[in-house]
């Protein structure tokens, strides 16, 4: 009973683990779940179906050599899918978020799952003699790989994620079932001294193989990106972060060309947040766009609210304009991050470490503006994302004042953009829209006037960066009621962000998924 329950807690661990294993391929969205979860359904219930097949064709000799064969075959069908997913990954990305997704489920779960599923209906056979009635056992096996799996999923969320990789917890989980399935097998009965041998063989030499890859891990990665490497840049982590709210990486660029200028990246579950040069000048448009639009819809504005810190940069900015800055972030990595790698001083700052929604719905200060630059995976989550929310923001801003919203528009359907469109209005008088098809887009949401002139003030723009930021100010359109005729505000009774949202979203990340290399997309 206690390897069922150990077994139990490794089933919904790689539930998990996978989910934030594709994140980084297809991004977070309900399609992604839905494939994770149809597709451990699916193969547990085979499972189980094949177990209690086994357990009627063989006899007690056999079925327990199954019992203990079936943790070690888990085992090595996780170390196989850790050695191939980085190949396969990228290329089902490259494909339908949906069939993409399904395919990278059926993958990572198929055999662990039924594999470990199968020892259940095995187990209670074996158990089962003359002696026992009713059930045979059948309802303690269940509650005991149940209880297991309530455990994994606590262990994977607090202990796992925030101490591990996910390529480091899929090769441990490995290790973990040979190391078990070996230390019971030892003592188990019934089984004929060859047979144990050969059991024992086989979880020694797949332990060992799924070891050697946990410390050789990063030699597997940099080999599979020099075979198929970026022609013209090169990548070196110098700095990574696992927590429960993803995976951050400082990423290190430089360019094979020996001419263009190298930079530091924050990539955050494999999106590209931000990017310095080496000395920390930012060279990522959209935080000027931001400081711009700050400057041109509250000029004489005096404190802001940032709900996002990511690298640290947006607050920065607005600091050196004389603001008073308050920013909220939910990931504590993320305040690391800024301090460590990017020159924030958090001391110069009221940070509050809180959920953005949970803040504004508490908020007791009225802000000049607020700066929204929520993202996890793809995009804004969808629960910041509704009607109700931006009311909360609109609580947060003083009367004159501005929300100003980094945003991602769908060039190919204008729905989701009209839909974000209408959310904002919902809440403030007044909306423009910032739409580039070369870079991100904004809106601005405001209880007051908006300007006649996007003004622009090239000195305080990374000169590159001068022209793209000059080009997405001259994108501002006034959204008027009758542009979103038909198209209803997000709610939280009714949110369907994430699928509107999802066929951009998977263009984005194809694109990406094409230029980073797999050391960098893995974890």
């Amino acid at each position: 009973m206690s390897l069922i329950f150990l077994t139990g807690a490794v089933v919904l661990a790689l539930e998990v683990l996978s989910s934030r294993i594709m994140t980084p391929y297809f991004g977070v969205s309900l399609y992604i779940w839905a494939g994770i979860l149809s597709t451990t359904l699916l193969f547990l219930a085979i499972g189980y179906y094949l177990g209690g097949y086994f357990s009627r064709q063989y006899d007690k000799a056999k079925s327990t050599g199954i019992f203990f064969l079936l943790p070690v075959a888990s085992a090595a069908s996780i170390l196989v899918a850790c050695l191939i997913y980085p190949i396969l990954f990228p290329l089902l990305a490259q494909t339908s978020l949906i069939l993409g997704g399904f395919v990278a489920s059926a993958f990572l779960l198929a055999l662990p799952l039924v594999c470990l599923s199968a020892m259940n209906p095995i187990l209670i056979s074996l158990r089962n003699d003359q002696s026992m009635v009713g059930d045979g056992g059948a309802g303690q096996v269940f509650f005991v790989s149940t209880v297991g799996s309530v455990a994994g999923v606590i262990a994977t969320a607090f202990v796992i994620i925030p101490n591990s990789t996910n390529f480091n917890a899929l090769l441990w989980l490995a290790f973990g079932l040979c190391a078990v399935a070996a230390l019971f097998c030892i003592n188990a009965q019934f089984i004929a001294r060859p047979q144990k041998f050969r059991l024992l063989g086989g979880a020694i030499a797949v332990g060992l193989a799924s070891g050697a890859f946990i410390i050789g891990q990063d030699y597997y990665l940099k080999r599979l990106a020099s075979i198929d490497g970026n022609d013209d840049m090169k990548f070196a982590v110098s700095a990574e972060y696992s927590s429960v709210f993803g995976n951050i990486k400082i990423v290190d660029i430089s360019f094979w060309d020996g001419q263009t200028l190298p930079m530091k990246a924050y990539i955050q579950d494999g999106l590209i947040q931000n990017r310095t040069t080496p000395d920390n000048v930012f060279i990522s448009m959209y935080t000027y766009v931001f400081d711009q639009l700050a400057n041109i819809f509250v000029p004489q504005g005096k404190s802001a609210l940032v709900l996002g810190l990511g690298a640290g940069i947006v607050p920065q900015d607005l600091k050196r304009r004389g603001l008073d800055v308050t920013v909220v972030e939910i990931n504590p990595d993320s305040l690391k991050v800024a301090t460590e790698h990017f020159g924030f001083n958090p001391d110069a700052y009221d940070v509050r470490l809180q959920d953005a929604r949970t803040f504004v719905r508490k908020c007791k200060r009225a802000f000049d503006v607020v700066i929204v630059d929520l993202y996890q995976g793809d995009s804004t989550p969808d629960y910041l994302l509704t009607e109700e929310f931006f009311f909360d923001i609109r609580q947060c801003v003083r009367d004159g004042g501005a929300v100003v919203m980094n945003a991602f528009f769908d060039d190919n359907n204008d729905e989701p953009n009209r839909r974000l469109l209408a959310t904002v209005a919902s809440a403030f008088k007044r909306v423009v829209e910032f739409h580039s098809r070369e870079a991100n887009s904004f809106v601005v949401g405001t209880t007051g006037n908006v300007p006649a002139k996007m003004t622009f003030a090239p000195e305080k723009v990374y000169p590159p960066l001068v022209n793209i930021v000059r080009r997405s100010l001259q994108t501002s359109r006034l959204i008027t009621p009758n542009a979103l005729l038909g198209y209803p505000p997000i709610s939280d009774r009714h949110n369907v962000a994430s699928i509107l949202n999802a066929d951009a979203q998977m263009e984005r990340r194809s694109g990406l998924v094409k230029i980073l290399p797999p050391r960098i997309l893995v974890n």
